[in-house]
């Protein structure tokens, strides 16, 4: 079986910086079960800066020390892959009560990549850690409507680094 585990923004966010424990810890973790982050081309954009007074960005940091990779940019012109951003973009609107135009693209990204990934066989099992309840459970829906139900599981990404942290104390 072949994994994906993709990350968003918000599980950056919430580990900060490299000295962090919860950052540490989501390291220890990566490299002990020998798991790759993968962050779409979106993600990455929301997580740097372009800002000479800032060094070291947490995820390039990540990246250098190779549990965190960017992925590719999306196909869109693979129908699953629109189909799934758009149904997204709408299942979080819904959720928050808000136009699906004002819905991030990188939340979106995160099932879209799970969507191409398991499309082309390239995963059989997604794991998507994000800390927007609404974009993780709009995931598991929108991918169970395209028959991949039973292969993508969203992790809540602020219990995952409690429950790592908790664990390593």
């Amino acid at each position: 079986m072949s994994r994906v585990h993709i990350a968003d923004t918000g599980l950056f966010v919430a580990m900060g910086q490299p000295s962090n424990s919860r950052y540490q810890a989501v390291r220890r973790f990566a490299r002990r079960n020998d798991i790759t982050l993968v962050l779409p081309e979106r993600v990455y954009e929301e997580l740097t800066v372009d800002d000479p007074d800032v060094e070291d960005v947490p995820v390039d940091t990540a990246i250098d020390e190779g549990w965190a990779t960017v992925a590719a940019p999306l196909e869109f012109a693979e129908p699953v892959v629109s189909r799934v951003m758009d149904g997204i973009q709408r299942y979080i609107a819904n959720a928050d009560d808000r136009p699906a135009d004002e819905v991030e693209r990188a939340d979106a990204a995160l099932a879209a990549l799970a969507a191409q990934h398991l499309s082309a066989g390239t995963a059989t099992e997604v794991y998507i850690y994000t800390t927007d309840i609404a974009a993780g459970e709009g995931a598991e829906t929108v991918l169970a409507s395209e028959g991949y139900g039973d292969s993508v599981t969203f992790v809540n990404g602020f219990r995952f680094i409690e429950d790592l942290v908790v664990g390593d104390s």
